[in-house]
């Protein structure tokens, strides 16, 4: 397969009534999938902890998103983000979340401080161009939205905020930030990254089909879709009678590439999908309520929710599994699923950019 032929066939610019989906080759192939990882995941930015993990001085978390390590630490008063790999043998330097006064890299023991300067490298000294700036951890770019932090790749990409600026607005109405974080669900699904997105960005078009349970709480037909410039949100009203859990109406709002966040009634959850391979992605769901909550409601709501993710994940490994139908390559977009397709634009610009 040629990468390059495969992005140039899906056409970015067409009106929707005229577009087709992007190749099946964009879902199945491994080397498409390959030139993902540094073309969008380490081109993008990437929501990766809560900030109410980091408020401590040298606290840390760090983990690993499309095969990309990276570490957050508060290093004082500032937060930095760093490549999570020594500059030796590529060991990680740090593992989950905790508190540190520097990095140590446990397999030769080089030691970073927590501003990823390189302060001790064992037996390394008298080599001939050794120097302390090329071998630092090499940073990456790091931003606080809301109650989460992000990092990118690009030390030099656009600020997140400003872009985000009237879905923060949105969901500032909502008092979104008396919301405190309640438990984190991970889901490993056989299908690519992108099948579970589109699924979450059709409009609602699957709802009725697919999830009998959340579409008796929802009002369908006041189901709408607005798009800007590096995310959409979709909204539905709620059905009166589940008022105590979906509330007057719902904000379903994807942020590209890969983070979706869901506010409604006194809920707050958010899916972060990554890829683990061209057939396979990992989807963390992480819920959160206010601190009073009933926990009667909140164990509700949160086998509810995984109700909903299960009906997700069992049609999105359907799906992989009708890609490798050898007759189906292209197809075509619906008229409600207009936020699906602002999303292949995008990544087809990410794509084409690469290519560059």
């Amino acid at each position: 397969m040629d990468v390059r032929t495969e992005i140039l066939r899906f056409d970015p610019t067409l009106p929707l009534s005229r577009a087709s989906t992007p190749p099946r080759s964009w879902y199945v192939e491994p080397e498409f999938a390959r030139f993902e990882r540094t073309a969008v995941f380490n081109r993008t930015w990437q929501y990766v902890a809560r900030a109410d993990q980091l408020t401590q001085p040298g606290s840390f978390v760090a983990g690993v998103h499309a095969g990309i390590p990276w570490v957050v630490v508060r290093d004082g008063d500032t937060l930095r983000a760093f490549h999570n790999a020594c500059r030796h043998k590529a060991t990680q330097v740090a593992l989950g979340e905790g508190r540190c006064d520097e990095l140590v890299c446990p397999y030769h023991g080089w030691v970073y401080g927590l501003d990823g300067g390189i302060r001790k490298a064992p037996r390394m000294g008298r080599l001939e161009g050794f120097t302390r700036e090329r071998f630092s951890l090499v940073p990456m770019a790091v931003e606080v939205w809301g109650p989460f932090v992000f990092v990118n790749g690009d030390v030099d990409a656009e600020p997140l905020g400003p872009t985000l600026s009237p879905l923060l607005e949105d969901l500032d109405r909502t008092g979104w930030g008396r919301l405190c974080f309640h438990s984190r669900r991970t889901y490993d699904f056989a299908c690519n990254w992108k099948v579970f997105a589109d699924n979450y960005l059709d409009g609602g078009y699957h709802v009725a089909h697919m999830h009998p349970s959340l579409g008796a709480q929802l009002d369908l037909d006041s189901y709408t879709t607005e798009l800007f410039d590096r995310f959409s949100v979709q909204r539905s009203g709620g059905d009166p009678s589940h008022a105590d859990r979906i509330g007057p109406a719902t904000i379903y709002a994807f942020v590209y590439p890969n983070l979706m966040i869901n506010r409604y009634g006194p809920c707050l959850d958010t899916n972060l999908v990554l890829p683990l391979g061209p057939d396979r992605c990992r989807v963390l769901f992480d819920f959160w309520f206010t601190s009073d909550a009933d926990p009667a409601f909140v164990a509700r709501s949160v086998e509810q929710s995984d109700v909903t993710q299960r009906e997700d994940m069992w049609v999105s490994e359907l799906v992989q599994v009708g890609l490798g139908s050898p007759p189906y390559d292209q197809s075509r977009y619906a008229e409600i699923e207009k936020a699906t397709y602002a999303f292949h634009q995008l990544l087809a610009g990410d794509l084409r950019t690469a290519l560059e």
